[in-house]
């Protein structure tokens, strides 16, 4: 049932929630950047190249590059478009979560996981690790959520997510040299909380396959093989994916 079917034109809403999702992006984004590197998230925004603090409006996603025409206002460095497009993509996903569940209860932990995968990512390509700091609170997260919105009728789904997500992975990488990290490792049993058995299994499925075509493109395009491809962000695609495709 849409909360806001008899309030506010759904036009409105699903506007506001692509603003909302935007800054969340941008701040996501700022997460992935900062917790590897065990900095503080409350410090002020600043240009990496000069340090000098941002001001509120330098802040505003996307509308900020386009502004400040991708540069440093300070130091004329350049920004990276990455980070609008971090942003812009961080919005839809929001909004068409929203769209997909119709803001019923379960977008919740549509959106909760989201806000996971879109800081590993992050994390994973920047410095290839997932830290433990961004997965236990999604972990507790994902236990109290899936505890009060049910994902079906068996109380039992999120615990064999987990299982699924985890022990198969875990065995893996013990006898395997060439195994997943541990961090891919616990990524995937959180998931499976938040999505269960089936879902997970096919997220792993596609986030391989995924990685297994970027990886070709690479080294037809490169000339040469990529020594470490970050899996964060081919788990986030493949998980979002089959996530939205199953509700659809």
């Amino acid at each position: 049932m849409n909360i806001l079917s008899y309030t506010i034109p759904a036009r409105i809403v699903y506007c506001y929630i692509f603003i909302i999702g935007m800054c969340l992006g941008s701040f996501f984004m700022v997460a992935g950047f900062r917790i590897p590197r065990k900095e503080t998230l409350l410090g002020r925004s600043h240009c990496e190249n000069c340090q000098q603090e941002l001001a509120w409006w330098q802040l505003i996603p996307i509308v900020s590059y386009v502004f400040l025409k991708g540069k440093c206002k300070y130091c004329a460095s350049k920004i990276g478009v990455s980070a609008p497009v971090f942003e812009g993509l961080s919005g839809l996903l929001f909004m068409l979560t929203a769209l997909v569940f119709d803001l019923s209860p379960e977008v919740l932990v549509g959106w909760t996981m989201l806000s996971l995968l879109l800081i590993i990512s992050v994390s994973d390509a920047l410095y290839q690790v997932i830290p433990n700091k961004v997965l236990l609170p999604f972990f507790i997260a994902a236990i109290l959520e899936r505890t009060l919105i049910f994902q079906n009728d068996f109380w039992w789904y999120p615990l064999a997510g987990f299982l699924v997500g985890f022990v198969p992975l875990y065995i893996l990488g013990e006898v395997s040299k060439n195994g997943m990290g541990g961090g891919d490792i616990k990524l995937f049993a959180v998931l499976g909380i938040f999505v269960g058995p089936l879902q997970v299994f096919l997220s792993l499925f596609l986030s391989a396959v995924l990685a297994l075509i970027f990886s070709v493109i690479w080294s037809i395009y490169k000339k040469e093989r990529q020594k470490f491809i970050p899996f964060g962000p081919f788990i986030a695609i493949g998980t979002m994916l089959v996530y939205l495709i199953s509700a659809m």
